[in-house]
């Protein structure tokens, strides 16, 4: 299926499988748009808050979401030999 939005005004679309849509929240479909968005602009360093428009979503304007971009702290562990 073939997602058609607008993020911060600039036209886009992305591609998902219809099974994979039908198990998705409008705000997982604003989510992943944000991210294809930014995907797609490289050159530019994603913004605070990123408005996406989902305007066709299987023939349905879902209407307007607010995506923020918050970046968390990554933990990772690994085992220490003792001395």
């Amino acid at each position: 299926m073939i997602i058609r939005y607008s993020a911060n005004t600039l036209v886009g679309q992305l591609s998902l499988p219809s099974s994979y849509v039908g198990l998705c929240t409008p705000e997982d479909l604003a989510e992943l748009a944000a991210l294809a968005h930014w995907q797609d602009h490289p050159e530019e360093s994603p913004t605070f808050i990123t408005v996406i428009h989902l305007q066709d979503v299987d023939g349905h304007d879902l209407g307007l979401f607010e995506v923020r971009c918050e970046q968390h702290p990554v933990f990772t562990a690994s085992q220490l030999r003792q001395a």
